[in-house]
Order: C-alpha cells, then structure tokens, then sequence
C-alpha cells in the first residue's frame, strides 16, 4: 500500500513559487530551484525547500489520485505506469501511510531558557495569564545545545513568551553555544540588556541576530501596549547594541492603522541608527488572545499541515518537547530531552501522532490547538506547505 507524503505541495513554471517561508530572522524566502529549458509542466517542492522539476503532468495526478487514502501499489501502476510508481517511491513521494509524517528537518532548536517576563504586551498571553519565575538549569541546557548540534540544528532561540536576558546564566549560556559553534537568534526586549551583555554576545560570537520588540517609539503608547516602563532603557539598550555593530532587526508588534503608524516612527527612529525594522507577524496565538488581535479561526475537517512541528524543535525550561511556538500552555508533549537524542525524539511515535493530525493524515480532535490556528489557512501567505492535495 502506498500514499502520497503529505509533505509535498507543488508549484507551476513561470507563475512563481506559491509558497512563502516566514522564517524566524531572516524574512520570507522562497524555495529554490530554477526550472530548466524545455516542457517543464510543475514542480514538486518537500522539506528540503528545493523544486524538483518535472516534465510529466501524469505524475502530478498520480500524487493526487495517491494522496486522500493508500492505494495498492499494483493498482498504482497499473493505472499510471509502473515506472512513474517506482520514481515516486525512490523520490520518497509515495510512501507507506505507516511511515506517513515520521520525517523532519530541524531548522532551529527553541530554547525556553526562562519561564518568566518582566513585561506585559497586549498583543501576549503574557498580560493576562502570566507564567511563575522559572530557569533552566545549566546541565540541562548543555545536554539541549549538544543534542541540537548532533541534530545540524541551524541555530537556537531562547524564546518562548519570555525574556531571556533576565537568565542569570545569560553569559554563560553563551559559552556553550560557542563551544558547539551554534548561532543564536536573541529575542528579546532589551530592557535588561546591560553594557556586559551586549559585549558578551559580541565577543562570543555566536549572535545571528538581535530581534528586539520595540512596539512605538511614544513613550506614553509603549508603555500601554507593553505593560512596563522601560522604554528609556530598551531603547538606549538597543541604540548600545547597534554602536557596538550587533546585528540588530526591530520588530513591530501591531494591528490595522496603530500598527502601521507605529511602524513608520520606529523606521524613523532606527533605520538611520542601522537596524533593520519590520512589522511583526501578530497573531491571537491559536486563540489565546481576543479584543483586536483575535482572528477568530476555526478549521473544520482536515488539517493540512504546518511547518513548525516538523522544522523546529521547541524544548521547555523543564526539558519537554512540545509543538509548536504558539502552544503557550505546552500541551501538545511528545517526550524529554533527556529520552534520547533529537531524532528518536522526533521520529518517534508520540511525535508521529502529532503530525499525522497537523497534516491531517489523522481527524484532529475538535479542541485540537492547530483548528484555531492562522498557519492552518489555506490563503495564509506565509504558509509553508500547501499540499498538492489535502486529505479528506
């Protein structure tokens, strides 16, 4: 019995690719692969973000015909032809639906190196369901960062709903990623960036980037939007960051004709101080939020799929292994750290299990996190598969 990987979306030569990655630091990137002089008829795009180009429009509908349920490989063949089969099989397009969802490709590893943040932005759950005060130990976070590596993750964060350099072992977090040779996005809202910090991450050299969340430059309205009186020093902590040449992006969480206000006077602040400024991607985190960031989704049916449970490993301060980025109260658990290395972790079967109903191999419960969330629309622009077919 085969199906179709529901890890495959396709893209047409001449149109440009449908398909947008919003990474975490790096801006939206297609995927790559030039179409080659002749009759291509489409591409074939998987995990690897890479087209294969294709001349065939019978193996497009063999995938099709493939994916909503397995089909015998015999039929398959008969139907479509033995060799179209066979090179499908070997491409990993067709596979055994028990194998269905079990591969991944880790692009990052999310560190939540602290459970706690001294600010409180609207646009977070954080405002109003606050997390208790809570840091990873360091023996912990060595084995994380060594397992990553082994896993070719391509960098770590330390997010997740909080503020990293309130971690008292800031500085030393950043000596094992130098040991390991791992990059690190910070997040952060530089409130508690201090001058030893910033000099930290510049002689360690690991920073890939410094994202710091400056929401307006008024200080009456920042303080509003973030619950904290910081501004005076996020904003002189981020003027030090970018005279000491760190790579720094301002991110602008907002929503409708504040957001975009605000945006243009965090541009006029920063972009002539060097930074890089965009808006952020708000979102009412799968539901968590209301008032103007809900986005009220609701997804019936089958789901179809998402790129962060398969490309990202997001890891607690406790060492569990979680969805996704927008699973606040980290429900979705499909292991510890400490069960194995990353990949029996990721293709094991609680892992598995997860996935099968993020693309929707498996019926997803009705309260299932992914039904409310945007990365589950299909005119999501920033969607990472959009399958060649969707199950169901």
């Amino acid at each position: 019995m085969l199906q179709t990987s529901p890890y495959l979306s396709s893209v047409r030569p001449g149109t440009g690719p449908d398909l947008v990655y919003l990474s975490d630091s790096s801006g939206p990137q297609a995927p790559v692969g030039a179409p080659p002089l002749g009759s291509t008829v489409f591409g074939v795009v998987g995990l690897d973000r890479v087209i294969v180009w294709q001349d065939d429009a019978a193996v497009l509908e063999l995938l099709r015909y493939a994916s909503e349920r397995p089909h015998d490989s015999g039929e398959l063949s008969a139907r479509f032809g033995s060799g179209r089969v066979e090179a499908a099989v070997a491409r990993g397009w067709l596979q055994d639906p028990v194998e269905l969802c079990r591969s991944y490709r880790v692009e990052s590893g999310e560190i939540e190196v602290t459970a706690h943040c001294n600010w409180g932005c609207v646009s977070c759950p954080v405002a109003a369901d606050p997390k208790p005060r809570r840091t990873m130990p360091m023996g912990l976070f060595e084995e994380i960062v060594g397992k990553l590596a082994a896993a070719d993750a391509s960098y770590v964060t330390f997010q997740f709903f909080n503020e990293p350099t309130l971690d008292r072992y800031f500085s030393r977090r950043l000596e094992v990623l130098s040991r390991h040779g791992m990059p690190l996005a910070l997040y952060s809202n530089a409130s508690a960036l201090t001058t030893a910090k910033i000099e930290d991450l510049k002689q360690s050299g690991v920073l890939k980037d410094l994202i710091v969340n400056i929401p307006s430059v008024d200080e009456a309205e920042f303080a509003g939007l973030t619950g904290s009186r910081s501004y005076q020093h996020t904003v002189g902590n981020t003027e030090a960051a970018l005279r000491a040449g760190l790579p720094v992006q301002v991110v602008v969480n907002g929503v409708g004709a504040r957001g975009e206000r605000n945006l243009e006077g965090v541009e006029r602040h920063f972009v002539p101080l060097g930074a890089q400024v965009y808006p952020s991607l708000t979102c009412d985190r799968a539901g968590e939020l209301g008032g103007e960031y809900a986005q009220g989704v609701r997804v019936e049916g089958r789901l179809t799929g998402c790129g962060w449970p398969v490309q990202h490993v997001n890891i607690s301060v406790t060492g569990a292994l979680f969805l996704c980025c927008n699973d606040y109260y980290q429900r979705e658990v499909f292991g510890h750290v400490g069960d194995g290395s990353i990949d029996e972790l990721m293709s094991g079967e609680r892992a598995v299990a997860l996935r099968r109903k993020v693309f929707g191999v498996d019926e997803a419960p009705e309260d299932f996190l992914c039904r409310r969330c945007h990365n589950q629309l299909r005119d999501f622009p920033g969607r990472d598969f959009r399958p060649i077919a969707t199950f169901g």
